[in-house]
């Protein structure tokens, strides 16, 4: 059955595409589009039609390309999908009468591109379009790079939303809503509120569209010109890496297309779109995104259901952690409660809750009378059996088995059967911890742990991994899961069997590559490039120092009960001389307010019989991601995390693994680590 039909009113065809859920362009909506295309020919031969208006269904137009196709799809089948779409969108560009897109949702990637290959968009207020291919180390391929700037220049800093068009719209893949877009010339008219869509859409075809005309942006004529004030931009947000690769080609596309006939310009973006799309990094961004979308869900046939919660309790909310999942629950709507162990500090709590919100009270977001309020709404206590009515508490307190079990014992005593508990642990899971909250009559089917990542409040922090015990129930699991999405993060489930779970066990073995490499010579700033330049947003002994040393080793302390290190980690002998990292001004590196300023001199006195030997950058990289491989390997393979693809999402978004390395998995597999 065709996703799209049709009928003929006074002239005007009106078609509609229905996939039967969110529309994308593929392969079969294309073999449909052609097909419509014909018969909308053979209608107008008999009558002539004014113009098509084209609609979509109650998600708006649609929301981009069928990524798994383009995933799955070798250099063969995207050359077959891209030339055969664009054959079509120029049937509907050059036909004999006009298309008009009447937009009521969304028109996002390919499915934009196909509204821009009509003659006119108009959308109501809710409308929204946009180019997200970026996030996807892709970038539009269906004409879109040409198509778009031909409508709103390449960049306009007269415009009335502060510069952007189509350079910035492509290479940054935002959405813009419709008052916006049509600021922009993204869209032709918004479809005043009140007034039926259908009536202005049709007004549009028989009064509009016989005389619109639009004029040539003028910066098309010299676009080169605006290479050297893009290009930095882009170097800055690939931290000056020459991959991901597909903003240069994007913007090289563009610039070069601007000069070029319409039809010879989409070859050149379809040739370059097919080269980025079928690297090994175009398939990492789209696998990435495709991983993303899955774990926002729990399968269809997940046994588990989540409970409603509304009062969130956290203990430890004086803590740098505890209070950003306060923080977090409390913008998320929940009631909060916080617990803080020592009464000294509870008068700290507000200020530090205040202090998140500053940045929004200051560009005007909130006045600081809300700010208070909602800070205001959040009850301390100093007294456990404040958590004790909690739909769900979350420890937080520092990495000391002793100071955790102390607060299970006295949660299981006040904590209402059916509340879920969950720790924050980065490496004690509930195999270790649920014996202290049963000790006094707490629940281990109501137990798992939710690690977040620092800093959590940051919206970059994306992951949060669930890890269930062998008595977790899926309820809870389920809950659990809800309340993380609800917070705006991204759950990973993990089942328990992992000291440090999963990123930070593939974390330590990492470290230890490192130390290793130190060890046999090479200088840690030498390691901490190469791995900088490389694969992550920095290198492994600044990372220790930023996470802080003591944390790190505090990881080490429960991975080593289950697992002696073949050598102490370097992280237990700083934490000896008390250099917890930048937060105590010295670590790895010495500190002057915050910046680091070198080598701790002292180091190389903790490594007797240090080595001579510096290692290459390519050395150093292989060495170190083939370690956290083989740790991450080992843990697909014992089924503590569900996929591959959830494993290495978890590492880009846990430590900022290079998207377009794919993750630990990935990128073993692409050099052969697995054979």
């Amino acid at each position: 059955m065709s996703q799209f039909s049709f009928d003929v009113r006074n002239g005007v065809a009106w078609v509609t595409f229905d996939s039967g859920g969110m529309n994308t362009l593929a392969v079969a909506t294309i073999a449909d589009l052609k097909s419509l295309i014909a018969a909308l020919h053979v209608a107008h031969r008999q009558t002539p039609l004014t113009g098509v208006i084209l609609q979509g269904n109650k998600f708006g137009l649609g929301a981009g390309a069928n990524i798994n196709e383009l995933l799955q799809g070798g250099r063969a089948e995207l050359e077959s999908l891209i030339d055969e779409g664009n054959t079509q969108l120029f049937a509907i560009e050059e036909g004999p009468f006009p298309w008009v897109v009447l937009l009521d949702g969304i028109a996002l990637g390919g499915i934009y591109e196909l509204a821009l290959a009509c003659h006119a968009i108009v959308a109501t207020e809710r409308s929204a379009v946009g180019f997200p291919e970026i996030r996807l180390n892709i970038f539009p391929g269906l004409g879109g790079t040409q198509r778009l700037p031909r409508r709103t220049g390449l960049l306009n800093a007269e415009d009335p939303v502060g510069g952007d068009a189509a350079i910035t719209a492509i290479l940054q893949g935002k959405n813009f809503p419709a008052h916006k877009a049509a600021a922009l010339k993204m869209i032709d008219a918004v479809i005043p509120a009140g007034e039926d869509p259908a009536a202005f859409a049709e007004r549009f075809v028989r009064e509009t569209m016989p005389t619109l005309r639009r004029p040539t942006p003028p910066d098309l004529a010299n676009a080169e010109a605006l290479r050297p004030m893009v290009l930095p931009t882009v170097q800055k947000a690939t931290m000056g890496r020459p991959n991901p690769r597909a903003p240069y080609v994007a913007l090289d596309v563009m610039l070069k297309g601007a000069a070029l006939p319409l039809r010879d310009a989409i070859k050149l973006e379809r040739d370059a779109f097919i080269d980025v799309a079928a690297s090994p990094e175009g398939k990492a961004g789209m696998r990435f995104f495709f991983t993303t979308q899955k774990v926002q869900k729990l399968p269809k046939d997940f046994p588990g259901k989540a409970r409603e919660l509304k009062k969130i309790g956290v203990d430890g909310i004086d803590g740098f952690m505890g209070n950003a999942i306060g923080w977090l629950a409390l913008e998320a709507g929940y009631q909060v409660v916080g617990h803080v162990p020592m009464t000294q500090f509870a008068a700290s709590v507000p200020d530090k809750l205040k202090a998140k919100y500053a940045r929004a009270v200051q560009r005007g977001a909130m006045t600081q009378a809300q700010a208070d309020a909602k800070v205001a709404s959040v009850t301390v206590a100093t007294d456990i059996a404040a958590l004790g009515d909690c739909d769900l508490v979350v420890e937080a307190r520092m990495e000391n088995r002793e100071i955790k079990a102390a607060f299970y014992r006295a949660l299981g005593k006040v904590m209402k059967p059916d509340g879920l508990v969950a720790s924050n642990s980065s490496s004690m899971g509930p195999a270790i911890l649920t014996p202290y909250l049963a000790e006094t009559g707490g629940h281990p089917a109501n137990f798992l742990n939710l690690h977040f990542f620092s800093p959590a409040e940051h919206p970059a922090m994306q992951l949060v991994e669930v890890v269930r015990g062998e008595r977790t129930t899926w309820d809870a699991v389920a809950t659990a899961h809800s309340f993380v999405r609800k917070i705006n993060k991204t759950p990973v489930l993990l089942r328990d069997g992992s000291a440090g779970f999963l990123v930070n066990a593939g974390l330590a073995s990492y470290f230890q590559a490192a130390d290793d490499l130190y060890r046999e010579g090479t200088p840690i700033a030498v390691v901490d490039e190469a791995m900088r330049q490389r694969v992550f947003p920095m290198g492994p002994f600044e990372l220790a120092d930023q996470a802080g040393v003591d944390i790190a080793a505090g990881m080490f302390d429960t991975m080593a009960a289950e697992q002696a290190p073949a050598r102490p980690p370097l992280v237990w002998q700083l934490r000896d001389v008390k250099r917890f990292g930048v937060k105590a001004g010295a670590g790895f590196y010495d500190y002057e307010k915050g910046k680091k300023q070198g080598e701790w001199a002292g180091l190389a006195g903790l490594v007797a019989g240090r080595g001579a030997r510096v290692a290459s950058a390519d050395e150093i990289v292989e060495r170190c991601v083939r370690a956290l491989y083989a740790t991450a390997r080992g843990l697909c393979d014992r089924q503590i995390v569900d996929s591959e693809e959830e494993c290495d999402l978890a590492f880009v978004l846990g430590i900022g693994f290079a998207m377009h390395l794919g993750g630990p998995i990935f990128y073993g597999k692409q050099h052969g680590w697995d054979r």
